[in-house]
């Protein structure tokens, strides 16, 4: 019954992920409802003892996730910090500067994993799941997304976050590009080979160098 139930919820939540449908991770966040909700957008869940209803559409997904970064959880598990694109962003700032003092609640592949009093607005479009995540959903997460540390020190990362799946697609390849030149620039310094510098500013004819020296 609760495994159906689940993934009843999953799939009414994942509707507007269809198209993603093949990913080895999908992370909802999902706010609270209430009573005058109609009974077929929300569901129950039991948080510190208190029957609480959440709304089954998402505020935010994986759809919106641009560049991660885990984190060992007190429980043995793995958290992760999502980046969100433009549109996520700006679901996370609306929904945490509306409804503070409720609930979020984080699902991973449509098992219920953390929840988080909202306080504040959040107006960096970075959310933390603080627990979840075995090993291989970290590797599986790595095969599709960017770590944010790989994506800020990248230059794609300069004016924007990417939004559209080409522009994510295409940080993550330079942001792997970006690592693999830093990696092979270490390895060159460690054997004692160095790479040529550009010279500064333009260059001087030598019969100007000539003279100036006389």
């Amino acid at each position: 019954m609760i495994r159906l139930l689940l993934a009843s919820l999953l799939a009414l939540g994942l509707a507007s992920c269809a198209s993603k449908s093949k990913e080895k991770v999908v992370i909802t966040v999902h706010s609270q409802g209430n009573d005058m909700d109609s009974k077929k957008t929300v569901f129950r869940r039991t948080v510190n003892g208190q029957s609480m209803l959440f709304k089954i559409i998402p505020e935010f997904s994986t759809q919106s996730l641009a560049a991660f970064h885990p984190f060992p959880a007190d429980d043995g598990t793995n958290g992760v910090s999502m980046k969100l694109d433009f549109k996520g962003a700006n679901s996370l700032e609306l929904v945490t500067r509306m409804r503070q003092g409720e609930i979020l609640m984080a699902m991973v592949n449509g098992v219920v994993v953390d929840h988080v009093l909202i306080d504040q607005p959040v107006t960096d479009g970075i959310f933390s799941i603080w627990r979840g995540f075995d090993d291989d959903l970290i590797a599986a997460l790595d095969e599709e997304y960017p770590r944010i540390k790989d994506l800020t020190s990248s230059s794609t990362f300069i004016e924007m976050t990417p939004s559209t799946q080409k522009e994510k697609r295409e940080a993550k390849r330079r942001a792997e590009q970006d690592v693999k030149d830093r990696k092979d620039g270490e390895r060159m310094r460690e054997r004692g080979e160095f790479e040529p510098e550009e010279p500064d500013g333009d260059l001087v004819p030598l019969s100007e160098l000539l003279k100036s020296s006389r």
